[in-house]
Formats: C-alpha cells, sequence, structure tokens
C-alpha cells in the first residue's frame, strides 16, 4: 500500500486543494480591496472597474493556463495579473495584500533566476505604494511587506521540495516496482526450464530407456532365431519385453505422482542395480554386478541419480557400443559412494561428444552429468575407440558412524561367584 507522499493519486488531490485555495485566496483578498478601496476613494467606479478586469483576466488566464501545457502560457498570465495588479496599488493601498500570493505564483512558475527580481519588484512597488498612499514612511511599512512577501516565498519553495521529493519517490517506487517484477517473470521463467530439463530427464531416464530395450527385445524376436528351439527363445524375449513395458508403466505412473522410483522404493539401490545387470543380461549384454563395502542407507535422491546414471551408461553400451561383456560396481567408501560401468565396447572419444544432437539423441550423457552434479558429486568418463568405456560416478555422503569396539573382560575382572 502507498504513502500519501508516494501515491500520485494523493499527490494530484493535494495539488488540487492547493489551486483551490489559492482561488479562494485571491477572491477574498480582491473583494476586500475592492471594498476598502470603495470606501477610502473618492472615484467609486474606478478600483471597481480595475477590480472586475483583474479578476476576469485571472479566471481567464487560469482556465487557459490549466488546459495548455508547458510553462510560457501560464508565466504570461502571471506578468498580466502583476501588470494589472501595479494599475490597482496606484489606485488604492486596500490592493497591496494581492502581493502575497503574487509572490507565491511567481516563485511557483518561474525558475529562482527570473523569480527574484520579480519577487523584489512586488516587494519594492508594494512598499512604495503603502508609502504613497500614506503620506509617510514607517518601520512597519517598510518590515510588514517584507517579512510578509518573504514568508510566502519560503513556504512555496517548502511545498515546491516536498513535491519534488514526493515525485523522485514516486519514480524509484514505480521503478523498484518494475524491477520487482521483471525479477518475478524471470524466476517464473527459470522455473519453468528448470522442470522441463527435470521432466525431460526423468521421462528420459525412465521411460526412454524401457522404450529402447523393448525396442532390442522385439528386434531380436524379429530376427532369424540361431538356436535350435527359436520358438521357447522367442517367447523368452517377447516375455521380457512385456515386463519391461510393465516396468516402464509402472515407473510413469510414479513418475506423475511425484514419487521415487519403484525399484528403488521396493528393494533399494544395490538390489536394483542387480535387477539392472541381469536386465541387461537378458537383453544380450551379459554384465555382472559386484559390490565393495558394508552396505548403507543413503538419501533416495543419491540413489536415484546413481541408479539413472547406470542405466544410462548400461543403456549407451547396449544401443552404441556393441559391448559384449560389461560390469557394474558399487562401492560404499567413508564419505563418498561410487559407482562404475565398464563395457569392453567399441569405445568413443569423449571429447567429441557434446550436447543434444538434431535428433533428440546424445541428452543421456548430459542428464547424467547434471544429476549427480545436482547431488554435489562428479562424473567421469575414460574412453577411447577400440578400448571400451569406463563411467565413474562418484557422490559425497555423511561418514557412517563408527560403532564403539566390544571390551573383552580382563583375568582380572570380578565376576560374581568367581573368586579374583
Amino acid at each position: 500500500m502507498q504513502s500519501p507522499i508516494e501515491s500520485p493519486e494523493r499527490t494530484a488531490e493535494a495539488d488540487r486543494y492547493v489551486l483551490i485555495a489559492g482561488h479562494v485566496l485571491f477572491t477574498v483578498l480582491l473583494a476586500i480591496g475592492t471594498i476598502r478601496a470603495v470606501l477610502t476613494t473618492s472615484t467609486e467606479w474606478a478600483p471597481i472597474c480595475a477590480a472586475v478586469v483583474t479578476a476576469l483576466w485571472y479566471c481567464a488566464g487560469a482556465v487557459w493556463a490549466s488546459r495548455q501545457p508547458g510553462a510560457l502560457i501560464p508565466r504570461l498570465w502571471l506578468l498580466g495579473l502583476i501588470v494589472l495588479w501595479f494599475g490597482l496599488i496606484s489606485l488604492s493601498s486596500e490592493f497591496i495584500w494581492l502581493a502575497f500570493l503574487l509572490a507565491m505564483l511567481i516563485w511557483h512558475l518561474f525558475p529562482p533566476r527570473a523569480a527574484l527580481p520579480l519577487v523584489i519588484t512586488v516587494t519594492v512597488a508594494t512598499v512604495v505604494a503603502f508609502g504613497i498612499h500614506q503620506g509617510q514612511w514607517v518601520i512597519g511599512a517598510i518590515l510588514g511587506p517584507t517579512v510578509g512577501i518573504a514568508s510566502a516565498v519560503v513556504m512555496t519553495g517548502v511545498y515546491q521540495g516536498l513535491r519534488a521529493q514526493s515525485e523522485e519517490r514516486r519514480r524509484l517506487l514505480q521503478e523498484l516496482m518494475a524491477t520487482q517484477q521483471a525479477l518475478a517473470a524471470r524466476e517464473r521463467e527459470a522455473g519453468m526450464l528448470g522442470e522441463r530439463e527435470r521432466l525431460a530427464r526423468e521421462i528420459h531416464d525412465t521411460v526412454g530407456q524401457s522404450l529402447a530395450s523393448v525396442a532390442l527385445l522385439l528386434r531380436a524376436a524379429l530376427a532369424p532365431a540361431k538356436s535350435d528351439d527359436p520358438q521357447s527363445e522367442r517367447d523368452n524375449q517377447l516375455r521380457t519385453a512385456l515386463e519391461t513395458t510393465l516396468a516402464a508403466l509402472a515407473e510413469t505412473r510414479q513418475f506423475i505422482r511425484g514419487l521415487d522410483p519403484v525399484a528403488i522404493e521396493r528393494n533399494g539401490l544395490t538390489q536394483a542395480l542387480g535387477a539392472l545387470a541381469q536386465e541387461s543380461t537378458e537383453l544380450g549384454l551379459p554384465t555382472e554386478f559386484r559390490h565393495d563395502g558394508a552396505v548403507r542407507t543413503l538419501d533416495t535422491s543419491v540413489q536415484v541419480a546413481l541408479l539413472r546414471a547406470a542405466q544410462e551408461a548400461m543403456s549407451n553400451a547396449r544401443k552404441h557400443a556393441r559391448a559384449r561383456h560389461a560390469t557394474i560396481t558399487l562401492t560404499f567408501q567413508g564419505d563418498e559412494i561410487s559407482i562404475d560401468i565398464v563395457d569392453d565396447g567399441a569405445g568413443f572419444d569423449p571429447a567429441a561428444v557434446g550436447g543434444i544432437r538434431a535428433d533428440g539423441s546424445g541428452y543421456g550423457l548430459t542428464s547424467m552429468r547434471a544429476r549427480i552434479t545436482e547431488r554435489g558429486g562428479e562424473l567421469t568418463i575414460e574412453s577411447e575407440p577400440g578400448r571400451g568405456t569406463a563411467v565413474r560416478a562418484t557422490v559425497p555422503v555423511e561418514p557412517a558412524p563408527i560403532e564403539p569396539a566390544a571390551v573383552e573382560p580382563s583375568s582380572t575382572d570380578e565376576r560374581p561367584g568367581v573368586p579374583s
């Protein structure tokens, strides 16, 4: 909620009130001056006619100036008003009190360099007119108008300063709101891009991998049989394809519900990697699974990242490397956990593989590295053409608690019923 100073509606309302107050003040001072001038002068019609002309000029000029942009028209109007005021004070000293309002208008409409001489002129004219009409020069007649006009100028300057501060605060507030809106838009865009990246990664690592496995199985089932019992071999391949499809469907449902992968949720990382090795063997790539160190309970996000990395590496070994054998090794250490996937396939140049290709492939390594990096880990790939591939993913974990060693009783321990 904006404060009154910072609100443009409140500022416009305050300006309107000041303008109305100025009109009322001019009307009252002109009416009082006209009445007193009629009562104190011998020519009654002269001050009345001069006051009417001045009032008409004031009203017409005020309306005209309010409808014309810029500062030229209001300044010309004010100069004409000052000239008419000179005529009024030449007729009667009762009109000198309009000098306070004129000084305020001068300081409001003119820059200080032009306003100062005009204010001094109005002040001198006031003192001189009062002295001439009174026929004597007294200190009060000099100091009174001078102090009054100076006070009017100071009040006008203070009001202009407050108004300038209000405009500056309003401008800064608008800039701040615009910046906040821009930041909010960027955050929304970054969130959308992050969510899109996450969805692409999840779909690639779950449904994409499963569909690739199903495609390999169906391709093998359609190929000429190599065994003596082709029907049994095809049945096994189709059964594995069906199981893989059902597993992909379950993964998709879990993904939609925002839950953890089924394999980890049901069995944990170690058994999930063992099942991955068995599945790879059934798909035609004999794979061995090993694990070293004491099995520990890990955060689910760490388990998911390592499992996805292993799935992607095994998928690449089957689809691209034409490997004959692969090994998955899970190693539990004190402050980190690592997984190594090694195959004896065709290998490749890691430096030549970067980013996603035009056909949408090549996303796996990017996704794998992003997952491990998010967990604060590191992914290294060692490979050469014709020398196989070794993928290692390492993620830091909390050190395993050290269990206190059991203390063997010494020969001098006292036991109930046994003399020492």
